[in-house]
């Protein structure tokens, strides 16, 4: 029986599409690694996190972001990159990284950024990383 390189390439094909679908990606929100979810949330008036939220208002001054791990335990260094992709003029402009060292017992990670003037309108990013590897990106837009 004679194979027709049409099917060959076809399996290929498939193949390859299927492999890609099936690949984890840190960016993308798949569960592969140690962090279960990540969110943004308005601040609920007392410095603490309120409403889950991905648009914030520019005079939302206090904007929190919080990583649930999947298994908590003592010394896991979390980093918060704070990101403007395109603000007002500004782009891929980093704004701070905020550090913080679980204890033992913690599952929830809370970060937040601060600002005494209202926020420029545009797009936004926090980058999660734990032990120094992306971990997980979420978007936020201000308007």
């Amino acid at each position: 029986m004679k194979h027709h390189p049409a099917w060959l390439a076809a399996g290929l094909l498939v193949f390859v599409v299927l492999a890609c679908n099936f690949s984890t990606n840190s960016n993308s929100g798949s569960n592969s690694g140690p962090i279960s979810k990540m969110t943004m949330a308005k601040d609920n008036g007392s410095g603490e996190p309120g409403d889950e939220t991905n648009t914030f208002s520019p005079s939302d001054h206090k904007i929190h972001c919080l990583v649930t791990l999947k298994t908590p335990k003592e010394g896991t260094k979390i980093t918060f990159a704070w990101w403007i992709v395109d603000a007002e003029g500004t782009k891929n402009e980093k704004l701070k990284d905020l550090d913080y060292t679980t204890d033992s017992d913690v599952k929830v990670v809370h970060g937040h950024l601060s600002s005494t003037k209202d926020w420029p309108s545009g797009k936004y990013k926090v980058e999660a990383r734990v032990d120094g590897n992306l971990e997980k990106t979420v978007a936020f837009t201000v308007e």
